[in-house]
């Protein structure tokens, strides 16, 4: 891995997000927020869909387009501050990958015309300008034979081939954190399987850092180290992947992971979350005034 280890990449100290217009509590999108991501780790941000965890995922890439408004607290990215403003998506620090990746190309491009305007953007359009010099991220992201892509059109390609070009292009870029914000949800559960042990693979061969936000912790202990849930904005819990699967502190988190679909499971047999687990989040997340995660994980 080439990032040194232990080495605080990613920093968010008591980071609030309220929707623009709200002054009250209910209003707040994020609640004082406060983690640190190592470099090379994998974090995953589970939670249900507006729990906060994708808006948080927004704001690490500054690509936060919504109608909100920062009230506290900064975001650090190497020991660099947003102040509450973007980072330019195309920055060669941060790359975000959302669950409809065919919205990040033109779909009437060929593979390869995307690829050379993507290189020409980030200044690396190089003196040959072919294909050859793509080479090492085509087989970096599993694309063996890249001559049989890159004629095809990005309408017709599939899902998760789109995943693995917009992989590429964050490569591409030498971009050091990669933000998917729940880029396995449209997959079926095969590519879903590639795609975690594709970050696992470039993480271990590029000591790339990764941030996802998932709604199905399914499997997520396989390859993430660490895992927070998020409830209503804030972090209910936090702490190593296979520990907080294993032995959560909270039944809203135990509760949340018996949701994830199971083969065994019709689709009028989902388990749903209890009332009583959902008081005890709220107790835990409206009572505090801030939880750090990240700092004290053993």
């Amino acid at each position: 891995m080439e990032e040194t280890e232990n080495h605080a990449l990613i920093e968010i100290h008591d980071f609030s997000v309220e929707k623009s217009g709200g002054f009250d509590d209910r209003n707040l999108r994020l609640r004082r927020i406060s983690l640190t991501i190592n470099a090379g780790e994998i974090w995953v941000f589970g939670g249900e869909a507006g729990s906060g965890k994708s808006m948080l995922c927004e704001y690490i890439a500054g690509v936060a387009r919504r109608r909100t408004k920062v009230t506290g607290g900064q975001v650090l990215i190497d020991g660099r501050t947003s102040k509450g403003k973007p980072y330019l998506q195309r920055s060669p620090l941060v790359s975000f990958i959302g669950r409809e990746p065919e919205a990040a190309f033109n779909p009437h491009h060929s593979v390869e015309h995307s690829l050379r305007e993507f290189s020409r953007l980030i200044g690396r359009s190089g003196r040959r300008g072919k294909e050859l010099d793509w080479n090492e991220e085509f087989y970096a992201v599993g694309i063996i034979e890249p001559e049989r892509i890159l004629p095809r059109v990005i309408s017709d390609l599939p899902l998760m081939m789109l995943q693995r070009l917009s992989l590429m292009r964050a490569l591409m870029a030498q971009s050091r954190v990669i933000v998917c914000d729940e880029a396995t949800c449209n997959l079926d559960r095969i590519a879903e399987g590639q795609f975690v042990d594709l970050i696992s693979q470039i993480r271990e061969e590029r000591g790339v850092t990764f941030v996802l936000s998932m709604g199905s912790l399914r499997n997520a202990e396989r390859f993430a180290d660490h895992l927070a849930m998020f409830f209503e904005g804030g972090i209910l819990e936090s702490g190593p992947a296979a520990l907080l699967i294993s032995k959560p502190d909270f039944s809203y988190t135990r509760e949340f992971l018996a949701t994830s679909p199971k083969l065994s499971h019709s689709p009028h047999e989902l388990p749903v979350i209890s009332r009583e687990a959902i008081i005890e989040a709220e107790e835990k997340v409206h009572g505090s005034s801030t939880f750090i995660a990240g700092e004290n994980d053993e």
